[in-house]
């Protein structure tokens, strides 16, 4: 994996995050553009990954509706996450090797990026044996689910910086009962901006994949 470029898109859709993964991937797999990072936060969203299901949906549609709370099927793997204000997403767009030690591999190096990152804040956060995504102690900071379709990652991580975790309690996380949820600005106990946390992880990636430039993406504009 090469440094490639990245791209800061603000707050989108969730639906709008996808056609624009789509685009940038369709163009990473044709060869045209070089491994490309986007980061972005969602409105408040439920996606549902491929071990996820209706079941793991605590709060009825009604609530849901009522709490402005969309829910989506999402091609990642895992179960099901909440997207809200206040949390870092990274769709890194790179070449993957489709062999599943290649994949494992990729997953490995996106937590070791993240905890390098949070330890910028002097968060100690760590890799769990077994268990997919970052923690500290026993909460989870961050969660990681990706998809390799032509060689090439979509979907990626969604790391908690300064948000309200309560509607994680509209799910089952992660297909885990009880899961503890966490963010860098509880641990460190001092406010951390998205702005912040985005710098911090630009340096961790360029600190482990090399450099890496900023790119507009305004040809890539998606909406509703």
């Amino acid at each position: 994996m090469s440094g490639g470029i990245w791209h800061g898109l603000g707050c989108v859709s969730y639906r709008a995050g996808l056609a624009i993964q789509d685009r940038v991937a369709d163009e990473r797999a044709r060869g045209i553009r070089p491994d490309t990072l986007l980061l972005l936060e969602h409105p408040p969203t439920v996606t549902l990954g491929r071990r996820g299901s209706h079941r793991d949906l605590v709060w009825s549609v009604d609530r849901l509706v009522e709490s402005r709370i969309g829910v989506e099927r999402a091609g990642r793997g895992g179960g099901a996450t909440y997207h809200g204000p206040g949390q870092l997403v990274g769709y890194p767009i790179v070449r993957v090797s489709h062999q599943g030690r290649g994949v494992r591999r990729f997953v490995a190096d996106l937590e070791t990026l993240l905890v390098e990152a949070s330890r910028v804040f002097e968060v100690a956060a760590e890799r769990r044996a077994g268990r997919t995504g970052v923690w500290v102690g026993d909460r989870k900071l961050a969660s990681i689910g990706i998809e390799v379709r032509r060689g090439i990652s979509r979907h990626g991580f969604a790391w908690n910086v300064d948000m309200n975790l309560e509607p994680f309690q509209a799910i089952v996380p992660c297909g885990e009962p009880g899961l503890r949820l966490t963010d860098l600005s509880r641990e460190a106990a001092t406010k951390i901006t998205i702005a912040a946390a985005s710098e911090a992880l630009l340096g961790a990636w360029r600190n482990r994949f090399g450099p890496m430039g900023e790119e507009i993406l305004h040809e890539l504009e998606a909406h509703d």
